[in-house]
This record gives structure tokens, sequence and C-alpha cells, in this order.
């Protein structure tokens, strides 16, 4: 995992690359002391949490936080200020804040929320010789053909893997997954419209809806517009 840290005191900086480094995780931990430097290393290197300190010089916090939010996948943003009362304004971009000074104790507390929030996001499956991780966000949907999963990702890529689909659906057991056939396992978030025979996706693919599958989507997709599962 890559986790970056923006201030303009390098000594805060420190802080938190220390409790970073007390945590004897396996992260990749990249520091900066701008916000346009952070943001043209977001441009080749994807991080997938950021502790962004507000109070800096132009471009500042807010405004950088609000560039990083509408990537995608989108990265977890911490804020961090002398001020609280700027968390209205970062309302929407920030996952959590931090009140300078930070304890270890809440640092902690807060990282392993981020963690919660991060590794579901993300999935790991055997690509040949190797495991990959994909966003889980990203899948519009996957099939099941020839022995083989394919993926299909919302920009419009794919990957095939040789695997299996009730190992998939394993892996892939997260609330807005649901299968509606037997070669078929879709993302609800997707969902572009449906009958009773078929569930279109947002990247115009049509695919089957079995009668045995059409009661579960209903619930779960149900479920999806009611706010109750994401």
């Amino acid at each position: 995992m890559n986790i970056a840290i923006c201030d303009d005191e390098q000594q805060d900086i420190d802080i938190l690359y220390n409790y970073c480094k007390s945590c004897k995780l396996p992260y990749n931990i990249s520091t900066f002391l701008s916000a346009s430097a952070l943001l043209e290393a977001f441009k080749s290197q994807f991080y997938d949490l950021i502790f962004l300190d507000i109070e800096m010089d132009k471009p500042n916090g807010f405004e950088i936080g609000s560039i990083l939010a509408g990537y995608s996948p989108r990265p977890v943003i911490v804020f961090t200020t002398n001020a609280l009362q700027y968390a209205v304004r970062g309302y929407g971009i920030a996952f959590r804040f931090l009140c300078k000074p930070i304890t270890i104790t809440i640092f902690q507390s807060v990282l392993r929320e981020a963690l919660d929030e991060i590794l579901p996001q993300k999935a790991a499956v055997t690509c040949g010789s190797t495991q990959k991780m994909i966003s889980i966000n990203d899948v519009i949907y996957f099939e099941s053909l020839n022995r083989h999963i394919i993926f299909h990702f919302a920009n419009t890529s794919t990957l095939e893997i040789k695997d299996s689909m009730e190992n998939m659906i394993s892996v892939f057991s997260y609330p807005s997954f649901v299968q509606i056939h037997r070669s078929y396992c879709i993302n609800l978030n997707y969902v572009d419209s449906f009958t009773p025979l078929a569930v279109t996706m947002t990247d115009g693919c049509k695919i089957p809806l079995s009668r045995k599958k059409q009661t579960i989507f209903q619930e779960r997709f149900n479920n999806l517009i009611r706010g109750t599962i994401k």
C-alpha cells in the first residue's frame, strides 16, 4: 500500500512518518513539502492513503484534495489541521480530520479506520504466475468463459485470468456484487436498467438474468437504492 504525507512543515511530516513506521506494516511512504509536488507525483503513482495538511501556500490542501477526490480509484484523504473549523468545508473530500498536535494513539485509530476503508476496495487475483491487485470499485462485471474469468472495467479495459466462477464469487463476496447468471457476476453500482430477462450495465452490455437469480437480484438492487449497501 502506498501512503503520502504532505505538509509544508518538515517536523510535522517527520511525526507522521515515524508514526507510520512504528506500525511495522508493509507501507511505501512518500513525503511532500508542497501540495503541487504531491499532485505531480500522483500523476504517475497512485497513493491509497494521503495525509494532507490544509494550511499550505497556494495550492492549499483543500484545493489539491478536491482534485484528488475526482480520481478513480479515489484515494482516502485524511486532512491534518491546526483548526477543526475547517472540517465543514472539507466535508465530502476528507475521510477523517486530524487536529494537531497529533498523538500516536489518535493516529493509530484513524489509520485502522482508513485501512478498513481501503483494503476491501481491492482484491487479489492470480494472473499467470503473479498476484495482481484490482480495484473492486472499477469492476463493472466479470464473466466465466472456457474456464477463464474475464473482468470488465469502468475504463473499458478487460483482464482475463484462468480461474473458476465459484472461486471468484468467494473473492468478490461484497454486498455490491451479485451473481445473476451462472456465467455472470455484476457490480450493482453499474446497473443502468433491467427487465425480468436481462440487466443492462452502464457500458451498454446486456447480461442475461436467470429465473433463479431474479429474486436475489431484485432484493440486492432494492437495498442499494435504499442506501443500505455500498
